[in-house]
Formats: structure tokens, sequence, C-alpha cells
């Protein structure tokens, strides 16, 4: 990228604005105006070693994406050679580490091998209207929030039909606080062995509110009755802390 300065200042100085940045990780990319100050005497390029990180393009400094640190290079050209440089120095700070998350299940919930937590039904014996008993379960981690967090996962599963809303319930508090319900929130009035699918989605809870404190956080399951039990049932993958801010 290259800016064109006019020649009508000193050439003794030039430098460009701004020179430093450190911002924390956002994931969303940040643009800043770049500022060519005093006459470098020629047209000015500038080159990124990590144009991932950090970039200019059209006169704008572009960052925050991608965390990581890196130097751009602006250099004054004069018949087509380098006779000066100045430098952009860029740090994305990359996210500090979470709390670690220990769950732990309890009831009818378990740990697949692929690192899928299953939310699941009885399966001993099934009436004909594929019923049986009714269960439930918990996965809670106790964890401080030294800072603000989100909490960000993907949930997705089967139910049955029949008053979807109000049964096979997965829902998540904070201690006893209830925060979400991930149940469908209007009534197919299916057949009884007709499944209701889930699609899997991603649900980000921001956990601000109890920051500086030591809280539980739970996936409570419960069926709310023996009915209609045949299906999958719930499943939570990709559990993680994401720190907010800097």
């Amino acid at each position: 990228m290259a800016m064109t300065i006019p020649h009508n200042l000193p050439l003794s100085f030039w430098e460009v604005a701004p020179s430093l940045i450190r911002e924390p990780y956002r994931e969303t990319e940040q643009a800043v105006p770049v500022a060519v100050i005093g006459s470098p005497g020629g047209e000015v390029r500038f080159e990124s070693v990590h144009p991932e990180i950090a970039r200019v393009e059209n006169g704008v400094l572009r960052f925050g994406a991608t965390p990581g640190a890196t130097v751009i290079v602006a250099e004054a050209i004069r018949g087509e050679v380098a006779s000066s440089r100045r430098y952009i120095q860029v740090d994305v700070e990359k996210p500090k580490a979470a709390a670690v998350l220990d769950w732990r299940p309890s009831g009818y919930v378990e740990l697949l091998p692929d690192g899928t937590w299953h939310f699941y039904y009885f399966s001993g014996w099934y009436d004909a209207s594929g019923s049986n008993i009714r269960v439930t379960g918990e996965l809670a981690s106790e964890v401080t929030l030294d800072r603000d967090y989100l909490l960000r996962f993907d949930v997705w599963g089967e139910i049955e039909s029949v008053d979807g809303p109000y049964f096979d319930r997965l829902e998540f508090y904070v201690d006893w606080w209830f925060m979400r319900s991930f149940n469908p929130t209007y009534d197919m009035n299916g057949a009884p062995l007709q499944p209701y699918p889930v699609p899997r989605r991603t649900e980000t809870i921001d956990l601000s509110q109890f920051t500086g404190g030591t809280v539980t956080l739970r996936f409570l399951w419960d069926t709310g009755d023996g009915l209609y039990q045949k299906f999958d049932g719930w499943f939570v993958q990709n559990i993680e802390l994401i720190p907010i801010g800097s």
C-alpha cells in the first residue's frame, strides 16, 4: 500500500502515526487512519510482515481480528529506491487463559469418546408408547470468575414432540439462578414416538454479573415424566470460557 506525500515540508523529518498499537484481542477487526507526518520526499509504501495480524489498506491500519504481534514497514520511495524507513508496531494481545472448567456429571449424563456431553434417557425397557421412567442429570463445574467471561458452547438434541417446551428439558443455571432453557418455544403436538430434532447451534451466555465470585455452572437435565423417552436426548460440546475485554 502506498501513500503520496506533498514535497513542501522539510526533508529532515518524517514519521508515521500511530507508530505503536497494543490492544486486546476482540474477535472483530479495528480500523485506524494512518497519518504521515513531515515530508519523506516521495511516495510511502507499507508492507506488513504478518498481514493477517495487521496491514495498511488505503491509508487505514486494520488489525484486531487475529491475535499476535507484527511490524509494518513504511518505506519512503525515491526513484523506486527506499530512501528511509519508519515502522508501525502492532501487538494484538492473545486472550488470557480461561479459568479451568472441571465438569462433574451426575445422574443420566455421560461423556462420549469425542468429548461431547450426552444427557440421555433410561433405556432398560420401553412400553408400547416408548415410555419408561423419569430421569434427571446434572453437569456442574465450580469456577472462580476473576474477570468478565462469556460461556460459549454448542448444543443440539432429539426429544419428544409431545409438549416439547415443557418436558425433556435441558436448562442452564449459575448456582441456582436460572439463565437459559434450550428447549423449543412452541409445541409441535406430534405423535408419541415422533422425535423433535433440535438443530445444532452455538449458545453464548454472559457471566459478567457474577464477576469476582466463585459460582457453580450447571446444566440440568430433567425429562419431567416417564412418557415418550425413546429418543437421543441432548448433546453439549466445545464448552469454553471466553474473557471479555482486556
